[in-house]
């Protein structure tokens, strides 16, 4: 924090020396230095994505103004910068921000934990914007306290949803002479004016790349009718506006009056503070495409005189709800906030549900969605109990084919590799890992020789694709497959509760009904097995589901809300 604020004293040191720098006119007519003239119409198509020069890390990813997919190539061999657009916080938070977010934090967990990249990550939160105001007004709360109370909620809110926090984290509101800088360097550079009111905008015509992103090519007529009388081109964008009403929140301006940041100013002004005049990453939702991420590139690239801030932008797809075709929007009316989605869901689920597409694509939420996402876990969860009672002798042992097996193991793992290696492709990988599974079931329950010698054989290679599994699997963030911390810290917190150990009374109860059993079995005692199959539909009641094996029989925690799953077993003495 010392650090931070010495950096602002600096900044602050900076602008004062800017302000004696900078001559105001209304408009400015030069372009910026060593990126030629603009014509207009020519904007998107004279630009052509650069690949960065550095080590390529056999990964491509798509690349939205080339329509295709690029080698992904790092500057720095040692770590990658990345910068995601946060959220405005004057309201909770719905699904189309919680699917951004959890989409780009698996991107992030694929990238460090699976590529072993050493990723260096911040994120802004917007605490001023024309929204806060109009939201503070209707509801005659502070803007400040508004702002705070929606931060701290969007926080607990990516907590809840097992979201990485980012290294860096700051508010626009803490980051104002900064962004002044910004906008004295632009202004310095001729690539911004002064309106009469105070307010400052970037002219598009003085970049000569602007639309390159969307490929879009911007005509601009000096004769058109313009979206506000203050501006000199109607494609302008504000970065500073002044203040026009008493109770809205301002700073004072070198270039006179007060006012406040423009949207796309923050963004441009933080990742800058933090990373300088190149990024390897920049993410966020596709909608923010265009205008928002257009603009902060322009502004980025006129400022730092370069022609690509941005080495990969990173959009994820729009969430719809069933039967609408727009996406869910605060302005819309048709959202759901996060915790009402865990009132139905677990963040697995939700995660599970996110996997099962591409981040780029779109993505419909309904209940079928959700139960899918549900089966799918399950499906995970299933396996990893199932091997966990043939590996614990509660199953007899089979001969397996070993060259078979390890053949298919490595598929799986080239296979694996491969999905990620292209954009990142988790529906393909989740179907990969579902494909060994569903192998190795077969293997342990469908054949019928019994080994009579070598009876551990392969157990090494079904114990190496069940470790192989799990790690991907937490690797995207799901954490219903840790049988170990998390359901440990759980079955802690409930035996302090109870005062008693849970799971020692679980599998005491299991163990005396695999007596009953065994006794009602072996007598032919119908009553006798109906009392053990009443025992058996009385805890799946409560979340818990047995699983008789020839051995003996093991129980998991199954679809229990807020509960990390858990497999434990009671053989038959």
């Amino acid at each position: 924090m010392y650090l931070f604020n010495v950096h602002i004293m600096m900044t602050t040191n900076r602008i004062l020396k800017k302000c004696r720098q900078v001559v105001f006119h209304s408009r400015w007519s030069s372009t910026v230095p060593g990126l030629g003239s603009f014509s207009s119409g020519e904007a998107s198509s004279r630009y052509s994505w650069r690949k960065p020069i550095g080590e390529y890390t056999g990964i491509t990813i798509y690349n939205h103004s080339l329509r295709s997919k690029v080698p992904l190539v790092f500057r720095n061999p040692h770590f990658a910068t990345w910068y995601t657009c946060g959220p405005t916080v004057y309201d909770s938070a719905h699904l189309g921000h919680a699917s951004t977010y959890v989409k780009v934090d698996i991107l992030q967990r694929i990238m460090r934990d699976y590529f072993k990249i050493n990723l260096v990550t911040a994120m802004n939160i917007t605490d001023v914007d024309d929204k806060i105001i109009k939201r503070s007004r209707e509801t005659g709360r502070d803007w400040k306290q508004l702002t705070s109370a929606y931060d701290a909620e969007f926080k607990e809110d990516m907590r809840r949803l097992n979201v990485q926090p980012p290294d860096f984290r700051t508010n626009v509101t803490n980051n104002i002479p900064a962004i002044v800088l910004f906008i004295l360097d632009l202004l310095n550079n001729k690539m911004a004016y002064v309106t009469e009111d105070h307010s400052v905008y970037f002219d598009v015509t003085k970049y000569p790349y602007y639309g390159k992103l969307e490929k879009i090519n911007m005509s601009v007529n000096e004769q058109q009718q313009l979206l506000e009388s203050n501006k000199s081109n109607a494609a302008d964008f504000a970065l500073w506006k002044a203040k026009k009403d008493a109770d809205e929140p301002s700073w004072p301006a070198p270039w006179g009056g007060e006012g406040r940041p423009g949207w796309h100013i923050e963004c441009s002004a933080i990742a800058g503070l933090f990373f300088g005049q190149h990024l390897d990453f920049h993410a966020g939702g596709l909608d923010l495409r265009f205008p928002h991420h257009e603009n902060e590139e322009a502004q980025c690239c006129a400022r730092f005189n370069t022609d690509q801030w941005v080495n990969y932008w990173l959009h994820t797809g729009q969430l719809h709800v069933q039967g609408q075709d727009v996406k869910m929007s605060k302005s819309l009316g048709n959202t759901i906030s996060v915790s009402q989605l865990l009132e139905k869901y677990t963040a697995d689920e939700f995660r599970m549900a996110c996997l099962l597409s591409k981040y780029r694509s779109p993505m419909t939420f309904s209940d079928q969605l959700m139960i899918t996402a549900r089966q799918t876990l399950q499906k995970f969860r299933d396996f990893h109990a199932d091997l966990n009672a043939y590996t614990r002798f509660l199953k007899p042992l089979k001969l397996l084919d070993e060259v078979a097996l390890k053949a298919q193991l490595k598929f799986t793992v080239t296979e694996f590799d491969t999905s990620l290696r292209d954009d990142f492709d988790t529906a393909r990988a989740i179907n990969v890992l579902i494909d060994q599974m569903s192998s190795i079931s077969r293997c342990i329950n469908e054949q019928q020789a019994d080994a009579q010698q070598d009876a551990a054989h392969c157990l090494d290679l079904l114990l190496g694709a069940k470790n192989f599994i799990c790690n991907a699997m937490q690797t995207f963030g799901i954490k219903q497959l840790d049988t170990t911390e998390a359901a440990l810290e759980h079955d802690q917190q409930l035996n302090t509760t109870l005062g008693m150990d849970v799971n020692a009374l679980l599998g005491d109860v299991v163990a005396m009904r695999g007596k009953l059993r065994e006794e009602g079995v072996g007598a032919k005692n119908v009553q006798l097995l109906r009392v053990c199959d009443d025992l058996r539909h009385l805890l799946q009641k409560h979340g818990i589901e047995l699983r008789d094996h020839k051995q003996g029989t093991s129980w998991v925690f199954k679809n229990v809300s807020d509960r990390t799953s858990t497999t434990s077993n009671a053989g038959i003495p």
